[in-house]
């Protein structure tokens, strides 16, 4: 039995509270009580003194008008605390809310305490309250054989409720049509009286108790209902939908689904451990971004779940919510994944499912009575949401949301043989005041969850090598390459990629014809686009712009035809009456006219100077072969087929039947041409994102780097020496591309708009070669900056204030000053990468490996002196004695070090210390 104290969504906390304090004033009277001294009253909770009418015995009492969560042990052993603590004689817990697991072992451990401690705490449960209620006369039992006759079936009413109103109190039922709650029965609860003012009943549905949202108009009588034909409209759930044919757009059919072992594993070792009990955990989130394969995956738990090993252990029912239309459809994905389930042999054959109870569904009598059947079963049932996130791109969608989230979390209050699954898109774009995105977090400690990255190398040409099964050839080994190298990993795009090919290969082209082709994303959806007449290309986007939108709407609007042959073309699909584009992708491109970032993935073979060896010798109108470059460059035919592949994927070069000229899109072939080239490409690298999220301020070690990149690559199985070897490789190509700087033992983020030559690399070496000795303070080098800003130029033999020429010597080293016809000017294009002065002195300092040295003495003596760090650094460094006289002498070091350390503790640039 339920209890709701239930008011307007927009009642004050007073009106709630009052609602509150009526509820516990009868039941207080009841038993012959009376309110002494009111101790705390808010909207739902309410702590009073309360004394015997007869007796005079005082009582401590507190009251949790809680719905939508349970009471927990904590409750009850702070009401304890509080007996012993005011030494009260008694103390009464009357709550609406169910009480949690903790909280029950609780009160059955103080009920067995002695007599005389146990009846000095006293608990309220909601059934306890109606009993106390009833047994003083101030309402009557639950009207159950009242409400089975006027609906003409006890089948027919759902679970009841107490509504504690400013109305009154009445007894209220849901009214169940094919098993889902519809409507709603009311009774007065003092009399048992049906409720059938209008006016009175939309006042109740406008009430925030957990029956709400269905009707609360007054159904028709059994009676009255004998001649009719029940026309309650039956909601249709639309399973997972897989592919017919390889080439078919929809998620791969089980037995074209590649990779993915190690997470379809994790999740069936999740369900395993569900049924041995080793964890409480009821929920999992399948997440990803768009295009990872999610629902693939998905259809590919419900095969493994029927096959041979796992066959009545194992069941997943995956639904499509895109085919929502309203909160019934959660409803009736429930009670078709467990009639589905009982009719493949799970649970106890002979129980009638029906939902009964709203609020938590899997209490429901008889739902809970066939969970409870799976355990002796050894039986598991699993119910998979698929494109969760549709739920919450649409208002109307709202309330399917708020049933969804509903169950999901009632699915993790109960520790049953059931599970629930979610796939969530996680590239999607939810506001942080958004109820889903408070949902996702609140799921946190409820659920597991298993991200889906891209493909391993491995795994795509395992994709691949079914396309060649289905084109009945093998791929020419380029444009295998080709392949695996522009989907960057990303399951939809291979196949995307695949189809294109196999159309072309159909229509009669030739391989080497097809190395040619650039395998752009963009421009075959252009090539989807363009094939489609006027009003195709209208229909489409209007499904674009209302997705998941009706499917009788769009007939209206675009007419039969038209839809059959968007569907017909796959690029269109349909979930019960919903339509939807075939990928997220797409219908980006169709809205924007343009198709997401995808993360360069590629892991170059060479580095830069081997490349240019190379890519030197090409040109636009000529083309070379293997044995000419290699014979060219005086290389081996080996490196320059890696060459090869890394001039193509940087787009510097062309590859055609193995021939090799200068891409159109490189003008001139100079070193500085090529790199800039290159360095487009490395803005989209997967890994210069990890590096910026590593070392945005401070800097970044090489292992520190190999872990990144491992998680980047996670099912690539190199030994260390090869993780270490790609990595280094990747700096250096950041390096000359202008996003890095080596700093001390590693590297710090620093993107200088462009590339960065062998030259001027070699320059930048030479000149930070000489030791760091801080000749001038933070302090002073900022001061001195701010003054050549306000002088704009100033000559280099004009004389300086004090300490000012040593303060622009930092600065020339730090290249925020540079010297242009004899005068000291700010090096403006790097100075505008940071946000103020002090930043762009700190992050320079950051980059001098004898002040990192330094900072790592302050943190193991925060008091060594300026004498002892000259000395230590002497014998480190072999200092010239001028160097280690400076250091000594000057003490401008100690204060850089002790800046640089505050800034890297507290993760904010302080203020520059010190004028020396």
């Amino acid at each position: 039995m339920k209890i709701e104290v239930a008011l307007n969504k927009s009642a004050s906390t007073k009106e709630r509270g009052d609602l509150l304090e009526a509820l516990t004033e009868k039941l207080l009277t009841a038993q012959s009580y009376e309110v002494v001294k009111e101790i705390r009253f808010t909207a739902v909770e309410l702590d009073l003194l309360c004394r015997h009418k007869v007796s005079g015995k005082e009582i401590y009492v507190e009251c949790k008008a809680y719905r939508d969560k349970n009471i927990d042990a904590n409750i009850l052993k702070n009401l304890a605390g509080t007996l012993v603590f005011k030494d009260y004689s008694e103390a009464w817990l009357i709550g609406t809310g169910d009480y949690g697991k903790e909280a029950k072992g609780f009160v059955k451990e103080w009920q067995d305490k002695p007599k005389e401690q146990a009846t000095k705490l006293s608990f309220y449960d909601p059934e306890k309250v109606i009993e106390s209620l009833i047994s003083a006369g101030v309402i009557k039992k639950r009207p159950e054989d009242k409400a089975a006759e006027y609906a003409g079936s006890e089948n027919l009413i759902g679970e009841w409720v107490l509504l504690v109103t400013k109305y009154g109190m009445f007894w209220a039922a849901a009214t169940l049509s094919g098993g889902i709650p519809s409507g709603v029965i009311c009774y007065y609860a003092n009399n048992n009286e049906l409720l059938i003012d209008p006016k009175l009943l939309e006042s109740l549905s406008e009430t925030d108790t957990s029956l709400n949202k269905l009707d609360f108009s007054l159904m028709k009588s059994q009676a009255a209902r004998t001649n009719e034909i029940d026309t309650t409209k039956v909601v249709d759930v639309v399973q997972l939908q897989t592919g017919e044919a390889w080439t078919d757009y929809r998620p791969a059919r089980p037995q074209d689904f590649v990779g993915r072992t190690k997470d379809i594993n994790y999740i069936f070792e999740f369900l395993k451990n569900i049924k041995e009990k080793k964890t409480n955990t009821r929920i999992f989130a399948i997440t990803g971004n768009s295009g990872m394969g999610k629902s693939s995956f998905i259809a590919k738990l419900k095969s493994k779940a029927g096959n041979y090993q796992n066959k009545n252990k194992f069941f997943v029912f995956p639904v499509d919510v895109r085919a929502a239309t309203g909160p019934e459809y959660i409803y009736s994905s429930l009670l078709n994944a467990l009639k589905s389930a009982q009719n493949s042999g799970f649970g106890d054959q002979h129980i009638n499912l029906i939902l009964s109870d709203v609020g938590n569904p899997l209490n429901s009598e008889t739902i809970r009575a066939f969970l409870e059947s799976l355990e002796p079963k050894n039986q598991i049932v699993t119910l998979v949401f698929d494109q969760f996130e549709e739920l919450y791109s649409k208002p109307e969608l709202f309330e399917v949301f708020e049933k969804a989230k509903s169950l999901l979390l009632n699915a993790a209050s109960i520790k049953l043989n059931f599970c629930l699954g979610f796939a969530w898109k996680t590239d999607s774009t939810t506001h942080s005041e958004h109820p889903a995105y408070f949902f996702w977090h609140q799921l946190s400690d409820y659920r597991v969850t298993r991200k889906l990255v891209p493909f391993s190398d491995g795994e795509s040409g395992a994709a691949i090598s079914i396309f060649e099964k289905e084109i009945n050839q093998k791929l020419h080994t380029d444009l295998k390459h080709n392949l695996i190298a522009s989907s960057q990993g990303y399951p939809w795009l291979l196949k995307k990629l695949c189809i294109h090919l196999y159309e072309k290969i159909d229509n009669g082209f030739d391989q080497n014809d097809l190395l040619e082709n650039k395998l752009d994303i963009a421009s075959l959806f252009k090539e989807d686009m363009e094939e489609l007449e006027p009003g195709e290309a209208a229909c489409l986007k209007l499904i674009a712009q209302r997705a998941p939108v009706d499917w009788f709407e769009i007939i209206e609007t675009s007419g039969p035809d038209t839809l059959k042959s968007l569907i017909n073309r796959r690029l269109i699909i349909r979930s019960g009456d919903r339509l939807n584009v075939y990928w997220d992708i797409f219908r980006e491109y169709i809205l924007t006219g343009n198709v997401p970032v995808i993360p360069l993935r590629y892991l170059p073979s060479t580095d830069f100077s081997s490349l240019y060896k190379v890519v030197r010798y090409l040109d636009h109108g000529i083309k070379l072969s293997i044995q000419d470059l290699a014979s060219k460059a005086t290389l081996s035919e080996g490196t320059i087929q890696n060459i090869g592949s890394d001039m193509v994927m940087f787009g510097v070069a062309n590859r055609e039947g193995g021939l090799y000229s200068l891409s159109e899109d490189i003008l001139d072939g100079n070193e500085a041409s090529i790199l800039k080239a290159i360095r487009e490409k490395f803005k989209k690298h997967a890994f210069t994102h990890a590096f910026k999220e590593k070392a945005s301020r401070s800097a970044v070690t090489v292992n520190a780097l190999i872990e990144a990149l491992k998680q980047l690559f996670p099912d690539n199985k190199y030994a260390e020496k090869t993780w270490h070897s790609y990595t280094v490789r990747l700096c250096r190509w950041l390096e000359l591309c202008g996003f890095i700087e080596v700093s001390g033992n590693g590297w710090v983020y620093r993107d200088q708009g462009d590339v960065v030559t062998e030259r001027l690399k070699l320059e930048r070496r030479r000149r930070k070669s000489n030791i760091f000795t801080a000749p001038a303070s933070p302090a002073l080098v900022l001061e001195t900056l701010n003054w050549l800003k306000e002088k704009g130029e100033v000559a280099k033999e004009e004389e300086k204030p004090k300490g000012y020429r040593n303060a622009l010597a930092v600065l020339k080293r730090f290249e925020l000053v540079v010297i242009e016809k004899n005068n000291y000017m700010l090096a403006l294009d790097r100075i505008n990468k940071f946000s103020n002065y002090s930043e762009a002195i700190w992050i320079s300092a950051n980059s001098e490996s004898i002040l990192l040295e330094v900072v790592k003495l302050i943190e193991s003596n925060n008091d060594i002196s300026g004498k002892d760090i000259g000395n230590v650094l002497s014998d480190k460094y072999d200092l010239s004695w001028a160097e280690a006289s400076r250091i000594r002498n000057g003490g401008s070091i100690r204060q850089w070090a002790l800046w640089l350390y505050e800034g890297k503790v507290n993760s904010e640039i302080p203020k520059c210390p010190g004028r020396t």
